[in-house]
């Protein structure tokens, strides 16, 4: 993404979040499926104050404008849709909040177990 910026992005992030914080980087973080290497990712957060750098009117209209720019860009063959990094989870989360929370078969036979493990009685589901 984005050639030479996404690959300095990359590795600005890297820096901070594994360099700076004292966790692993580069080939020493492993992902959440690695059954046998610890993680070793770090965290970064930063915080800005908007209104710090401009008004935040300006801001979010600035915002809906990139938004606009990154959803009409042109379609790659069998995509139907563009979505801004979170949309899909965001989304997500919305039709939860109205349908609920829907999970595979074998989740929930895994937590009906660890339920009765726990002598915790089963939550009657719709």
């Amino acid at each position: 993404m984005a050639e030479h910026k996404g690959y300095a992005i990359g590795t600005m992030i890297d820096v901070l979040s594994g360099v700076l914080s004292g966790s692993g980087f580069l080939e020493n973080v492993h992902g959440p499926y690695d059954p046998v290497n610890r993680s070793r990712a770090g965290h970064l957060m930063i915080a800005l104050d908007i209104a710090a750098f401009q008004p935040l009117e300006s801001f979010n209209a600035r915002m809906e404008r990139y938004v606009d720019a990154l959803e009409s860009a042109p379609l790659a063959e069998g995509v139907d849709e563009v979505f801004y990094p979170g949309e899909k989870e965001a989304r997500a989360h919305h039709r939860q909040l109205k349908e609920g929370l829907f999970l595979p078969a074998d989740t929930v036979a895994g937590l009906d177990e660890v339920a009765a493990l726990a002598g915790v009685e089963r939550i009657a589901r719709a």
